[in-house]
């Protein structure tokens, strides 16, 4: 009983734990992005089409290869998702979706259009390699004005003018306030197959155990009852007694008894 109780608070503990749990991210890598089944899009701007004219990446030729512009032999034509930003969103909202889009137009969409709980179900990762991000100013070679433009722009990030204009044209990324609602405590059956599984083969053990009880039982009495019936059926060793043998019968006759 006390173990009973014991895997009762257990399991239902695993349960409400493993509800309330942040679902793990399969998708991290754009390779894994490639080798999933969602469909893929990116937002038509000139910098994701020049990105890709140019780039020697072999992950993101083969994504704008095989699922980005590509030849739809069902359909018999020329498939191309490059998407406005607010239908890629869309999409993605609907689910299934995966939309490369700027931050600053993706956050501002979201912001607006998505629920918290479907904000809590968005997950990032970066298509572009990290040396394709890096800004830089551009000056001719030997230019007198590399060392000026270098100490301006250092002074505008320590002073914060640089941080400031990336909160005027950048919007913040949303927050997830995740919040209980009540479809996340419905328990389905891959949550609690273990311990029917469990209970299954307790009921199993005990009917074996409760069959060879049963079994040794009756073989047990019905050893003890052919001792019984041999010990009631037996007879000891006749012995003759001459002394209590009668006169008349001394010359043919002799008596008999059973101790």
């Amino acid at each position: 009983m006390l173990f009973g109780y014991l895997m009762y608070q257990y399991y239902s503990a695993s349960i409400v734990g493993t509800l309330l749990m942040e679902q793990p991210k399969s998708i991290k890598t754009l390779r894994n992005l490639i080798d999933s089944r969602l469909t893929l899009g990116i937002e038509d701007i000139p910098y994701s089409r020049d990105y890709f004219v140019r780039t020697t990446d072999a992950d993101s030729l083969e994504l704008h290869r095989t699922r980005i512009e590509y030849y739809e032999p069902r359909a018999g034509r020329n498939e191309s998702h490059f998407l406005a930003a607010a239908d890629g969103l869309q999409l993605v909202r609907d689910g299934g979706y995966a939309f490369h889009v700027a931050i600053s137009a993706a956050y501002r969409i979201i912001r607006l259009t998505f629920s918290e709980r479907e904000i809590c179900e968005l997950s990032e990762i970066d298509m572009f390699p990290v040396w394709s991000q890096w800004m830089v100013a551009i000056v001719q070679k030997n230019s007198p004005y590399r060392d000026v433009i270098t100490y301006g722009l250092r002074r505008l990030n320590e002073a914060g003018l640089m941080q400031r204009q990336r909160h005027v044209w950048q919007e913040p990324k949303p927050k997830c306030v995740r919040q209980i609602a009540p479809t996340d405590l419905i328990v389905g059956l891959d949550a609690v197959v273990s311990a029917f599984v469990l209970l299954c083969g307790g009921i199993v053990l005990s009917v074996c155990v409760l069959f060879a009880e049963i079994l040794c039982h009756r073989i047990e009495r019905h050893r003890h009852g052919c001792r019984r019936r041999l010990g009631r059926n037996r007879f000891v060793m006749m012995t003759k007694q001459p002394s209590l043998v009668t006169e008349a019968g001394r010359n043919d006759t002799e008596l008999f008894y059973v101790e």
